[in-house]
Formats: structure tokens, C-alpha cells, sequence
């Protein structure tokens, strides 16, 4: 489904549409899904819901009534039986190439799941990753607002890891054998960004500068102290010594920003730096080929993890 066109509106249209008394004559399938109840917990009538939801938000809280058409459209499709796929990014204005590819990505991800049946086995799961990725997919096509395309992203994500568990085979209920439980401390990853770079540069731009912000944001909640390794990336254009010092100045660029946010000030305990030159490409394309996904900058956040685990008790 093609997103709506506001350049082909007229102005004097717009004026008048995030009123209620007149939008509500030209957005009728707005209107129309705030009357939804739907009975039921099966695909169709979860996704109702969902882009129920996303309809009121986008209407009433972005009066943003051309989204809110677009979504309550779906929503309207299977309240009548039918079947709505998700967005195709590649028909949305998507003007930044790598984010198109993640999109892209994503959502192969999740038809892959739609293949093995996940709107029939985990119904409630499906729907919501659906809607949360067209969110992600309308955000990022408006983007200009990076907090929003952060939220949508992080909710799909989130999902598609309860869509996953729950097309996994259910576990057989025999007799629980008696078990013992042990709490432990491990240090492991809690979370990671990758920043990417222009070709030749070690400048953070300024859309990698939000996700380093937000990244930052999320490290500051986390308790207990974390350590951050920072490893630096080049792609395979260029000598291979070069690239490897090119990979030094883009973690070091990343390394004195977030020293400058206070990363490195009380709450943490070190900062470590590793450059990988060309050596562990995101993308392996061979010698000599300029990719952005390999000219990157990884941050990684470990800490400590308390893990409960129960071990059956074997009898003697």
C-alpha cells in the first residue's frame, strides 16, 4: 500500500485537517475503525486493534491524518475478512539507502515467520510485529523525528523476539524432575550501537550523533557499572594499514564523544578502544569495495547479569 502524497495536496486542504468537524469527512476510514470491537483473538481481529491504536495515535496526537488514513485502512481490510500484508519500505519515500536495506531486512525477517504460520500459531505476537513495523516504516520515511524511529524500531524488535519465542515447540509436560536453583553473577553484553561512518572520514554525522545520544541515555539507567568496548571498522577500499588506522580515528571519534556525555566520569569503570581495520567486515565483498555497513564503529556495553538457574536433581 503506497503512502499518501502531501505534496499533491493543496494547501488550503491541509489548513483544514486537523480539525475533527472536517476531517472526518474526508478521512472516513478513520472514523470508520474508531467504531471497531472486533470479537475474537485471531490474526485478523488483533491486527484491527493494533492499527486501531496506531489510527487514534497518529490522528489525535500527531494530526497526522493522511497516516491515520493509511492505517485505519488496513485496519478497516480486516475487520472485513481480509488480509493486509505489511508495508514494502521500497514503496515509501525512503531516500537513505542503508536504512531502505534494514527495513528491507526486517521485514523478510518477519515474513519468513508469516511462512511457518505465526499468524495462526501466535496470532496476538504476529499482529503486533506488524503494526510496530509499519510504525518504524512510516517514521522512517517522515525522518525527521529520530526518537520516534528509535521507539518504533525498538518496538518491532522487541515483537519479533515474542513472535520467535512463541512459535518455538512447546516443551512436553511430563513430571517435573526435583530441582535444585542457583543465583550467579556473570559479566556478559547488555546492549551495543553501531555508528556509521562516510567514505574516507572518521566525522560522526549528525543522524549517528542521535543514535550515540540515545545510546547514552539507555547506558545511564543501567546498574550495576558497565564496561564499554569500542571497536573501529573500515571497509576494504584502500591499503589495508591505512584502513586500519582509519578504523583507529573513528573509535577514537566515538571514544571522545562519549567521554564528552560523562561515560567516562564516575560511571564507568574503563573505556577500551579496539581498531579491526578491514578484518571483520559487516558485508564480506572481497578486496577494494566501498560499503557503509563496513565503515562502522560498534559499541559494546558488558555488565554484570544475575542469572537464576535450576538444575535437576539427578537421584543417587
Amino acid at each position: 500500500m503506497k503512502k499518501y502524497l502531501l505534496s499533491t495536496v493543496p494547501v488550503a486542504f491541509l489548513a483544514i485537517v486537523p480539525a475533527n468537524a472536517d476531517a472526518n469527512i474526508f478521512f472516513e476510514q478513520v472514523e470508520e475503525i474508531r467504531k471497531e470491537a472486533p470479537a475474537g483473538d485471531d490474526f485478523r481481529a488483533n491486527l484491527v486493534r493494533e492499527y486501531k491504536d496506531l489510527t487514534i495515535y497518529e490522528a489525535d496526537e500527531m494530526y497526522d491524518w493522511f497516516d491515520a488514513e493509511n492505517h485505519a485502512e488496513k485496519g478497516m481490510m480486516a475487520a472485513k475478512g481480509q488480509t493486509p500484508m505489511p508495508s514494502d519500505p521500497k514503496e515509501w519515500g525512503i531516500e537513505d539507502s542503508l536504512k531502505l536495506r534494514e527495513l528491507e531486512t526486517a521485514r523478510a525477517g518477519m515474513m519468513a515467520l508469516f511462512d511457518k504460520g505465526a499468524r495462526t500459531t501466535a496470532p496476538k505476537q504476529a499482529a503486533h510485529a506488524q503494526a510496530k513495523y509499519d510504525c518504524w516504516v512510516e517514521q522512517q520515511e517522515e525522518g525527521h523525528q529520530p526518537a520516534h524511529i528509535a521507539a518504533c524500531k525498538q518496538e518491532f524488535d522487541a515483537a519479533m523476539a515474542a513472535l520467535d519465542l512463541a512459535m518455538q515447540p512447546k516443551v512436553s509436560e511430563a513430571k517435573p524432575a526435583p530441582k535444585t536453583t542457583t543465583v550467579t553473577t556473570v559479566v556478559e553484553e547488555v546492549a551495543r550501537e553501531t555508528v556509521y561512518f562516510g567514505f574516507d572520514s572518521a566525522s560522526i554525522r549528525p543522524a549517528e550523533q542521535a543514535k550515540i545520544d540515545a545510546f547514552v541515555t539507555e547506558m545511564k539507567g543501567i546498574q550495576p557499572v558497565v564496561t564499554l568496548y569500542i571497536e573501529g571498522h573500515a571497509d576494504t577500499s584502500g591499503p589495508a594499514d591505512y584502513n586500519m588506522k582509519l578504523s583507529a580515528e573513528r573509535a577514537r571519534s566515538v571514544r571522545t564523544e562519549l567521554g564528552r556525555q560523562g561515560m567516562n566520569l564516575g560511571d564507568y569503570k574503563k573505556l577500551e578502544v579496539e581498531p579491526e581495520g578491514e578484518g571483520e567486515p559487516a558485508v564480506d565483498l572481497g578486496d577494494g569495495v566501498r560499503e557503509e555497513l563496513n565503515r562502522r564503529v560498534v559499541i559494546i556495553a558488558r555488565g554484570q547479569v544475575t542469572k537464576t538457574e535450576s538444575l535437576a536433581v539427578v537421584p543417587q
